[in-house]
């Protein structure tokens, strides 16, 4: 069984409109988000063995704040390619890392959410239609596929595990 995490980045910042696109951070909101989000993560999903992220300045941020709370060895790969990434990209590079159990990608609008919809098959119809409504920022997939090499990803269709999003957390 392998376990796909689809990671959205945090709410990201526009107050410095001379930054490109690519440097914005993350903003206030942004950053608890990632970091509440962070602490849920690995408390209820499998841990990644992988993790495949942008290497755009949000995208790196809400990563940092993952590693404050992993105390677990995992192979982090910053991509460009994953920068504003079709799904077919990221589909490509999710196939391309071969046999670990527990992946997660970093990644952006609007590629991870149609990848989401295109790797989707079954799960609970709750959690499909709250998919199909929207993937917000900070917003994390989980899928699991019956297969023994993400290169096998392109042949199949996964199981919608959980959607998580930031605001229906309870954090005190």
């Amino acid at each position: 069984m392998k376990h796909l995490l689809l990671f959205r980045h945090a709410k990201s910042s526009w107050v410095n409109m001379d930054l490109l696109d690519f440097d914005r951070p993350l903003n206030e909101r942004g950053m608890q988000a990632a970091q509440n989000m962070a602490n849920y993560l690995s408390q209820h999903l499998p841990l990644p063995d992988v993790i495949l992220c942008s290497t755009a300045h949000r995208t790196r941020q809400t990563l940092s704040a993952l590693l404050q709370v992993y105390a677990h060895p995992v192979d982090i790969a910053l991509r460009r390619c994953l920068y504003h990434a079709s799904e077919a990209v990221l589909i490509d590079e999710i196939a391309k890392v071969g046999t670990p159990d527990v992946l997660m990608l970093i990644g952006h609008n609007p590629g991870l959410e149609v990848c989401a919809h295109l790797l989707c098959g079954t799960g609970d119809e709750k959690l499909r239609a709250d998919l199909a409504s929207k993937f917000p920022t900070a917003a994390c997939v989980h899928l699991t596929f019956d297969i023994s090499d993400w290169a096998e990803v392109k042949q199949t269709k996964g199981t919608l595990a959980d959607f998580i999003k930031p605001r229906a957390l309870d954090v005190d």
